[in-house]
């Protein structure tokens, strides 16, 4: 064999060593690329079940605010229940109502008598033009914003605390001046796209709860 021929095959040999174990770095290289891809997979996965959920999806008064001024204006029915505790007598009047939102509220009573009253930020009114005393449109307006959810108006007036979800929520106000606690020991309302059940609770045990049921959309005009 000549020695060129044989110098030929040592650098062919060497060539094929070295293109062999380049192959083997560049597949271990991607074995251990591939294997840290996995591992960061896994790592963002198990992440994804700690990191609680982004701010904006949290449920407070802001996004309950939005969810009750976005609701349209509706009829339906109500129940109303006064419980008076000096009497130990409980007093139910029935009837249909108009929640005009930003406007009024027209409460029908049907049962134990007839009549009809609107509430309106000025006045309580009743069917035949007479208004309720002096302070009867403070009362009316504290409806009104109850049935809105105006937190920005009642915060300044009561504490108010929020649980549950926007399919089924709780707030609970409670007066802050002393002069208003006097009147008022609490109130609760409940519901879900709208107010369904408002309960305030007086000092002296009196209660009045007003269910609201059966309420379908105000078409627009």
């Amino acid at each position: 064999m000549r020695p060129e021929t044989h110098s030929l095959q040592r650098l062919a040999r060497r060539f094929s060593a070295r293109l062999k174990s380049a192959r083997l770095k560049s597949e271990t290289l991607m074995g251990a690329m591939l294997m840290s891809a996995m591992l960061m997979s896994a790592m963002l996965a198990g992440l994804a079940l700690v990191i609680p959920p982004a701010a904006a999806d949290a449920f407070d008064l802001d996004a309950l605010q939005r969810e009750l001024t976005q609701a349209p204006s509706v009829t339906g029915r109500f129940e109303q229940q006064r419980e008076l505790a000096d009497l130990d007598a409980t007093m139910t009047s029935r009837g249909h109502f108009r929640f005009e939102r930003g406007e009024r509220v027209v409460w029908q009573l049907e049962q134990p008598v007839e009549e009809r009253i609107t509430l309106t930020p000025e006045a309580i009114v009743n069917a035949s033009g007479d208004r309720a005393p002096p302070g009867g449109e403070q009362v009316a307006r504290l409806f009104l914003e109850l049935l809105e959810g105006d937190w920005a108006s009642l915060e300044s007036r009561f504490a108010i605390a929020l649980d549950g979800s926007a399919e089924a929520w709780q707030v609970t106000l409670t007066p802050k001046a002393e002069a208003l606690a006097r009147r008022i020991r609490e109130i609760h309302l409940s519901g879900g796209e709208s107010v369904d059940t408002l309960e305030m609770h007086a000092p002296n045990g009196d209660r009045l709860r007003v269910r609201l049921f059966d309420q379908t959309p105000i078409p627009a005009p």
